[in-house]
């Protein structure tokens, strides 16, 4: 096992930026319409709440990135964490990308299984069946939770009229 350098700056660059996202969220935030309604918390109290747990955790993987490197990163020979997997890099990407384009015309539920399903690829699982089934429980349950409990417009796009 080889020791680790005092600062790894792959580690403090996301660290930081993980805190700037939450900055720009906070204050992108500030542009929602605050009236609270009758249940007093409003639309701003979520973004709010994302914000500040992004800049949290942006300051204490900051923290550790300088003291050491993060915490419970397995570090063992056969796992090389220096070097970049470029493939999963390029299949998450592909994914993002994919679900931007295709939401809407395959709809929410869809492209958000299919995401799902190339996530958990890029972070290596193997079992294409499992995921997939996965993806489509959790985006049909995201898509009710949202369309029926939350009242938002999300498109059914090839599965209609859900």
């Amino acid at each position: 096992m080889t020791p680790r350098s005092p600062i790894n700056p792959g580690e403090l660059m996301v660290s930081i930026a993980l805190a700037t996202l939450g900055i720009f969220v906070i204050a992108g935030t500030q542009d929602i319409s605050g009236g609270g309604g009758y249940s007093q918390v409003g639309p701003r109290a979520f973004p709010y709440l994302i914000g500040a747990g992004l800049v949290i955790l942006g300051g204490i993987l900051s923290w550790q990135a300088v003291s050491g490197g993060w915490r419970n990163v397995p570090m063992d020979d056969e796992t090389n964490h220096d070097a970049p997997d470029w493939v999963a890099f390029a299949v998450l990407s592909t994914g993002v990308i994919l679900h931007m384009a295709a939401i809407a015309w395959a709809g929410f539920i869809l492209a958000s299984a299919f995401l799902f399903t190339l996530v958990a690829r890029s972070f290596g699982s193997r079992k294409l069946i499992r995921d997939i089934v996965v993806g489509l429980v959790l985006s049909t349950i995201a898509f009710f939770i949202f369309t029926r409990g939350l009242g938002l417009n999300l498109p059914s796009g090839l599965l209609g009229g859900m």
